[in-house]
């Protein structure tokens, strides 16, 4: 029987190879046109035949390899890390399976180019990734515009599986849909008055039931109390194969690539490696903060007229706004703004009571206090421009946790204390997740997530989507 899970494996699949050999198909053939049109004059067509039949055997290396590893499936296709781990892998092995073949065959009439097998390398792997994110996208969108959902149970009734439940609720794309959770044996229903906004099902008795009237897609398990053999009953009440089972291990600041999962006499083990923040990435990031400084400053410099004489129209008071807040170390800083609020707005007694309140995580919506002007430029986020003037004179990084004003500083709980540790920044991994749409718990979290799990590499990931997020202006007020 071909069911709804059925259907989207089938779609995702099929899409995925086709997609797959055309970008394929344009990856080899570009390489061979760069190589053989743009950079030289050799006479192709006396050795196309060798570059035709290994740009077909690289595909099919390829694709065959994807298959190996997962990247038709849909369950695996989850996680980008491990998608675009196996691309690149697949398309190394590829490069390398072709130079043996390559070697083997033909070392007595024709070696292929190595700046071909760069260019081929380069170009699939960049063609891929961005296909399939691409793909994985339109697919989503599609399937939630004609209300295909992703039926999520939960087992636990606790603060972790209440955060998992807003967290994937939030995925615009998965199209998630929580049904509810249930109890595990050893919970009793006092937990429930916790949990109003969703519904608690039963407990584990009644899982087969509850899989077969919800038609369950995906379950994730969410309790420290289960052990092995029960979670073996779980398995065993499950027995469509096509239900995804998922056990959170309550590591949300760590990412994946900080966990390695291990086994040693028949027991799992779960190592975090400690972040090392070495010498030379101090200083890679230290360059980045003044060459994007330095850019951005131009670009400030460039339209501050423009803006100053918006501002002096739309209302009487100062162009710029300044500031007091906590940096690094709760060291008391000066930042500036371009100013967004009418002159005497720090005096509204009335709204800073409701501002400087975790419950509005220090923001509200509609603010009566912001200008016509000032509308726009926090929209496009031209207010925080100003700030760079901060970076160039060290108080601030380009990417770090936002600087808090002094009220909302001395408001920070215990643990919430640690994302002081670092240079605060004018974006930040929150701003990219969600911006002023996300709760102040997880805003504290993502930003201890970041200072965890710090890497050149998110540095500049979050870079990247804060221009996406500039241009949508989702999430900003």
């Amino acid at each position: 029987m071909i069911n709804k899970q059925n259907i989207k494996d089938i779609i995702f699949s099929l899409t995925y190879f086709i997609c797959d050999i055309i970008f394929l198909l344009f990856a080899y053939g570009l390489s061979t046109y760069i190589k053989f049109v743009l950079e030289e004059n050799e006479d192709f067509k006396a050795i196309s035949k060798y570059y035709i039949l290994y740009s077909l055997l690289g595909i099919l290396f390829t694709l065959t390899l994807f298959y190996l590893k997962k990247l038709y499936n849909y369950k695996y296709l989850r996680s980008r890390v491990d998608t675009n781990n196996g691309i690149i892998f697949s398309i190394l092995t590829t490069s390398f399976i072709i130079i043996v073949l390559n070697y083997y065959f033909n070392r007595n009439t024709y070696q292929l180019s190595r700046i071909w097998l760069i260019y081929t390398v380069l170009f699939s792997t960049l063609f891929l990734i961005l296909e399939r994110l691409f793909i994985n996208r339109i697919l989503n969108l599609i399937l939630r515009k004609i209300g295909v959902k992703n039926n999520i149970l939960i087992i636990g009734v606790n603060e972790e599986s209440k955060r998992i439940a807003a967290t994937l609720q939030k995925d615009n794309i998965q199209n998630n849909r929580i049904v509810g959770f249930i109890f595990d044996e050893f919970q009793t229903k006092d937990n429930e008055r916790s949990f109003n906004e969703f519904n608690i099902l039963g407990n584990l008795k009644d899982l087969k039931n509850i899989i077969y009237n919800y038609k369950i897609d995906r379950i994730i398990i969410s309790s420290d109390k289960l052990n092995y053999l029960e979670i073996t009953k779980i398995l065993d009440l499950v027995d469509d194969k096509k239900i995804e089972i998922q056990i959170s291990p309550s590591l949300f600041e760590f990412s994946v690539s900080r966990v390695k999962m291990f086994e040693e006499r028949g027991i799992l083990f779960i190592q975090i490696r400690k972040i090392e923040i070495n010498t030379l990435d101090n200083i890679i990031k230290f360059l980045l903060d003044y060459f994007i400084g330095i850019i951005l400053f131009m670009g400030f410099l460039i339209i501050l007229p423009i803006i100053a004489i918006l501002i002096k129209i739309d209302s009487k008071g100062p162009v710029f706004y300044k500031q007091k807040r906590y940096g690094k170390n709760f060291k008391i800083i000066e930042i500036y703004k371009f100013r967004t609020m009418v002159a005497d707005a720090d005096k509204s007694t009335y709204i800073l009571n409701k501002v400087y309140d975790r419950n509005s995580g220090f923001k509200i919506k509609k603010d009566p206090r912001v200008t016509k002007i000032g509308k726009f430029l926090r929209k496009t986020s031209l207010d925080e421009l100003p700030q760079i003037i901060n970076v160039l004179k060290g108080d601030l990084s380009i990417v770090g946790p936002r600087a808090l004003a002094i009220t909302e500083g001395d408001l920070l709980k215990d643990w919430e204390k640690k994302r002081m540790s670092v240079k605060q920044g004018i974006t930040g991994l929150w701003q990219v997740s969600g911006r002023s749409d996300l709760d102040y718990e997880e805003r504290m979290k993502l930003d201890l997530y970041y200072i965890q799990n710090w890497s050149i590499w998110l540095e500049m990931k979050i870079l990247f989507l804060t221009i996406i997020h500039v241009l949508t202006g989702k999430g900003a007020y």
